[in-house]
């Protein structure tokens, strides 16, 4: 058994800093949460705008999730679900024109006087 001092150099410890992120390095579920919440508002207020940029979201969330990001057993859930839930608020909100039923926020009453 040797004698030595301990193998540990105190003065070379440099201590943990939170790396500061670029705004290119934006987690992609931040853009799947904006998708989900914007679609959601498309479906149930049927505002065209929101469900198109929620559709532009969830790409973005897509194309910008990393194979480390994925889970080996499903896959790219997340991304695939903000984009099929952003693709039916679009559908919801445009079904009238290709069914023929009348668009309810166009609709008026008329008054006779």
């Amino acid at each position: 058994m040797s004698s030595t001092a301990d193998p540990k150099r105190p003065n070379n410890i440099v201590p943990y800093h939170n790396p500061k992120k670029e705004l290119d390095e934006i987690d992609p579920d931040f853009f799947g949460i904006f998708s989900l919440l914007l679609s959601t508002v498309g479906l149930i207020m049927k505002i065209k705008w929101a469900s198109w940029i929620s559709l532009v979201f969830a790409i973005i969330s897509l194309t910008n999730e990393k194979a480390t990001d994925q889970d080996p057993n499903s896959g790219r859930t997340s991304s695939i679900t903000s984009i099929l839930f952003a693709t039916s608020g679009i559908f919801v909100n445009y079904i009238y024109l290709f069914v023929g039923i009348h668009n309810p926020s166009t609709t008026t009453t008329n008054t006779k006087s």
